[in-house]
């Protein structure tokens, strides 16, 4: 976070995921859900086509709004453009643009617990195999994976996301109480409640499930693959009992009329 004094009044300037809540990040996604197409296409799209200095300055402003408290009219009159020697509108927006993209893990890592309001919410336990193996979300049900898969893949398409789901998400898969079941209502509630998460706290459990779901498909195909060959197997033997069976019959046949010959 920084702080920043204009006219002798101290701003602060959210510079960093930790310091902006899911609830913050829905403004500027709507912001950026309803940009004009040459402004999507400049920043998003390799096709970019000229843009004056003053549309660019006025998405510019737009945008730092969203991270200050610095009112518009001082950053549209009180802060230079693109001075040197102090803070200026194209410094703010250098530091704020990461914020049109999402956090990466190497920057605020991964875990399987978040903290908020200084209550631990932990992802649904594992549970262990009967080779005393720890399986990952053994305790979820169905409604746990449907779901929470549903809206993640969701979340990761740009022209779906909404933050909104990744609290639907934490809400759904991290809990206070381990023994706690499936239930709309307290999920509801729970979301609702993560929306004043910080980005990188949702984060850390957002890369968390990513990791993991990502484990259990690979284990999954592994396991099909498996199942697949099983599969095959006595076909195959089946196959070779009949190409055996057929060869011993030629022998036979052979043999008969080997004695027929005499």
């Amino acid at each position: 976070m920084i702080k920043a004094t204009i006219l002798d009044k101290t701003y602060i300037i959210r510079d960093k995921w930790q310091d902006n809540t899911i609830k913050q990040m829905s403004k500027a996604q709507a912001y950026i859900d309803n940009m004009p197409k040459w402004l999507s296409n400049y920043i998003y799209s390799d096709k970019q086509e000229p843009v004056s200095d003053s549309k660019l300055l006025d998405f510019q402003i737009d945008w730092i709004e969203f991270f200050t408290d610095i009112p518009r009219e001082y950053l549209e009159s009180e802060i230079s453009v693109n001075s040197a020697d102090e803070i200026s509108l194209v410094e703010l927006f250098s530091i704020l643009s990461k914020f049109l993209g999402e956090p990466k893990e190497d920057e605020i890592g991964s875990s399987d617990t978040i903290v908020l309001n200084k209550i631990e919410y932990t992802l649904i336990n594992s549970v262990k195999t009967a080779g005393g193996i720890d399986k990952m979300l053994g305790g979820a049900t169905y409604k746990h994976f449907a779901e929470s898969q549903a809206l993640s893949s969701l979340f990761q398409k740009k022209n779906y996301r909404k933050w909104e789901y990744l609290s639907r998400i934490t809400a759904i898969l991290f809990r206070e109480h381990d023994h706690e079941k499936y239930d709309d209502e307290l999920i509801d509630m729970r979301s609702k409640a993560f929306e004043n998460l910080p980005v990188s706290e949702a984060y850390k459990g957002y890369f968390f499930l990513l990791e993991h779901f990502n484990r259990l498909q690979k284990s999954m195909q592994t396991s099909l693959a498996e199942r697949v060959v099983n599969l095959r197997t006595p076909k195959v033997n089946l196959l070779s009992r009949i190409l055996t069976g057929g060869t011993r019959l030629i022998k036979s046949l052979k043999r008969v009329f080997s004695i027929s010959k005499d």
